[in-house]
């Protein structure tokens, strides 16, 4: 009986070491970040860098006030989240359901800042 109690004791407290982990490895080290699901800095970034700088032909100080990138001080942030917020809406609620390659900014942009308005 004494070695079960202390068996069970000890597996509580692994399970509660594992869900204080657990909990900090979900906190972000990243601010203001509300479209997109990454938690680190370097995901962000190779994202950033593979899709959206390629995609729209742009650099980060286009939408980013480089000295704090949590800012929103500009306005290109704020309609590039709300981009980004309806390319997610296409690829979950058409061309996920119709099996079909998800779309990305470069559908419209193809490289540059502003669409051609062909889409």
């Amino acid at each position: 009986m004494v070695l079960k109690r202390k068996h069970l004791q000890l597996i509580l407290c692994i399970a509660l070491i594992s869900s204080i982990f657990a909990e900090d490895e979900k906190k972000s080290e990243l601010k203001n970040v509300q479209v997109l699901s990454y938690t680190k800095k370097a995901e962000i970034m190779k994202f950033m860098k593979k899709s959206v700088t390629k995609e729209l032909g742009v650099k980060c100080n286009y939408c980013h006030n480089i000295k704090d990138y949590a800012s929103d001080e500009k306005e290109q942030k704020i309609v590039s989240r709300e981009m980004m917020r309806m390319v997610k809406h296409i690829n979950t609620t058409t061309m996920k359901p119709l099996g079909l390659h998800e779309v990305s900014c470069w559908v419209c942009h193809q490289g540059k800042k502003h669409p051609d308005h062909k889409c």
